[in-house]
């Protein structure tokens, strides 16, 4: 029996990915994919026994909405010791199942119909299809090769009283243009 019409996504038409097309080039060239993390080695057994111990000794549950507090401190002190950054384990760390899930979140959580959101493109494609799916807009500020650098004039003219979330992450995603400290200033006034 067919239901015509009784579900259709609320998802936007995202069309192919770009990690479908650069899986299907990497497969077809016999290369390296980089594209989605698919590491051309084995998973170490240090790793993986460690890994089995913790399922083992019970880590193998649903885990609390933040992520096991255990996680979460070893987080914390790992970014402390490795970049002199404190942070709190109990209100600043949040665990997810990977970064576009994190992305997800925390668009879902800020964004409400007719907010606007700032992306710098070319972009990760999970960006778009994400703000639209709670009802923001997004404005886009085109980064221009082959450097890549934000023009802080553009992101000025764009900015408004909607603009509620302007995605970064340093490098950039897919260009690789790393945010200067300068950059860093320009964006918090």
């Amino acid at each position: 029996m067919k239901f015509p019409g009784i579900l259709t996504s609320k998802l936007p038409k995202v069309g192919t990915t770009i990690f479908t097309v650069m899986s299907q080039l990497a497969k077809q060239h016999n290369a390296l994919n980089l594209s989605q993390g698919f590491p051309d080695f084995k998973t170490s057994d240090e790793l993986n026994k460690l890994v089995f111990k913790y399922m083992q000794s019970g880590y193998n549950q649903y885990a609390p909405m933040q992520g096991v507090p255990e996680l979460r401190e070893a987080i914390a002190m790992k970014m402390e010791r490795l970049y002199n950054i404190k942070y709190q384990p109990e209100t600043e760390i949040t665990i997810t199942a990977g970064a576009t899930q994190a992305i997800f979140t925390a668009i879902a959580a800020l964004i409400n119909e007719g907010d606007e959101v700032m992306i710098f493109t070319p972009a990760y494609d999970c960006y778009t299809p994400a703000v639209e799916i709670f009802g923001g807009n997004p404005v886009y500020v085109q980064l221009h090769a082959p450097e890549y650098r934000i023009n802080w004039e553009e992101v000025k003219k764009l900015y408004n009283r909607k603009v509620k979330l302007i995605i970064i992450n340093t490098p950039h995603n897919p260009t690789g243009a790393i945010l200067s400290a300068q950059d860093m200033m320009k964006l918090e006034k």
